[in-house]
């Protein structure tokens, strides 16, 4: 089998991915008046949400091993596409909030295993390809505003866009299955769960695994409340959400074209040097756009905010492989739920702060989720780190 086609395939499943999970955060006002609801219920949908992602990583990379990651991809797919009808037939906020959380463990469990199964394809200049694979989900993640100002200029019902991504999903489902790749067609690990969750409590007490989840922690929280929330703080400044929707869209742009320059940057430096550097670059643009009163140099410094801090969260994943690549599911699980569970947190805080205070209040969680992660970055020992760069004549 072709690399490059189990690359493309999983690359656009990252991409609906991204778009799905990106399109209630520009709606966030547009559902709160639709279902006649506080910001704070919305926030609190996130986190349910984000809830979902924390499940279905803690336990679908270990049941991908001893089941097939075939299997648990499969059904985390076909979730995908059940909630996603769910989504576009709810009636009433109770049954939006249950698809979204549905939702969320179907995201968790694509994301992971599809993270493991190019990790696996990929066995040499893996950190390049997986921060690449995951410019898909930022690339949907960047159309999806798009969408919504393209939905919402024509007048259409904002729930027709969730059964339009149903139904590529599914499309594309089909075309995955065919897929004979022995890393996604191995049916099952020869370990039963007793060996999976010893090797698993082993990784957890791995200093480096630890240092990348904590990482992950504040690089998820930050990223996906900063997003979900943005256009409910231009409206606060009198920006409506079909503008704001197009700045978040060149926002999550930027985002891409950075993840794009440090996978190419990946070949000449160490992880943990990126890392470090981008992190401490990332707050200084963010607290530039906090503290600017010019909106444009607001929406600069938000723009190099996001180009800077976009692959963090990824290169501390693709370290944490490095320790024991026989295990990328359980190491895949066990990173995205410290991310998953920072979302989880964040996003209640952001809406917390959005109903009862100022919606800038994004900006100080934002800051201080930002700050504490670059210093986890400095204290990462570079000797803890593998920096032996890997060379493969099939990467991309």
């Amino acid at each position: 089998m072709n690399k490059a086609k189990i690359f493309t395939l999983f690359f656009i499943q990252l991409f609906l991915l991204g778009a799905g999970g990106s399109l209630v955060g520009p709606l966030i006002p547009i559902i709160s008046e639709s279902f006649k609801v506080h910001l704070d219920i919305v926030g609190s949908t996130l986190s349910l949400n984000a809830f979902g992602l924390l499940v279905a990583s803690l336990f679908s990379g270990i049941l991908a091993e001893r089941f097939g990651k075939k299997k648990i991809f499969s059904l985390g797919s076909i979730l995908f596409t059940l909630t996603f009808l769910g989504l576009y037939f709810s009636g009433n906020y109770i049954l939006f909030t249950l698809s979204y959380l549905a939702f969320g463990l179907s995201w968790g469990t694509i994301a992971v295993n599809s993270n493991s199964i190019v990790s696996d394809s990929f066995t040499q200049n893996r950190s390049m390809i997986l921060v690449r694979l995951n410019i898909g989900l930022l690339l949907g993640a960047a159309f999806a505003p798009l969408i919504v100002s393209g939905v919402l200029f024509f007048d259409i019902s904002w729930k027709y866009i969730f059964l339009f991504l149903a139904l590529l999903n599914a499309v594309l489902f089909i075309l995955i299955l065919s897929l004979k790749h022995g890393s996604f067609s191995i049916k099952k690990s020869n370990e039963n769960f007793i060996s999976l969750l010893s090797n698993n409590r082993k990784f957890i007490a791995n200093i480096i695994i630890i240092f990348c989840g904590i990482i992950s922690f504040f690089h998820f929280g930050l990223g996906f409340s900063f997003g979900a929330w943005f256009t409910n703080y231009f409206e606060s400044i009198n920006i409506p959400v079909r503008i704001s929707s197009l700045i978040l869209s060149m926002n999550l742009f930027a985002f891409c074209a950075g993840m794009l320059l440090q996978s190419s940057l990946l070949r000449k430096y160490s992880e943990k040097k990126l890392m470090q550097f981008f992190a401490i670059i990332a707050f200084i643009f963010l607290l530039s756009a906090f503290l600017s009163d010019n909106i444009i140099l607001k929406i600069i410094f938000i723009l190099l905010f996001n180009f800077t801090f976009s692959g963090i969260g990824t290169i501390a994943l693709t370290l944490a492989i490095k320790e024991s690549p026989r295990y990328s599911g359980s190491i895949n699980s066990i990173i995205n739920s410290f991310g998953f569970a920072g979302t989880i947190i964040f996003q209640y805080i952001a809406g917390y702060l959005a109903e009862n205070f100022a919606a800038d209040g994004i900006f100080y969680t934002s800051l201080i989720a930002l700050f504490i992660m670059a210093i986890f970055t400095i204290i990462l020992k570079p000797g803890h780190v593998r920096d032996k760069k890997e060379q493969d004549p099939e990467s991309l």
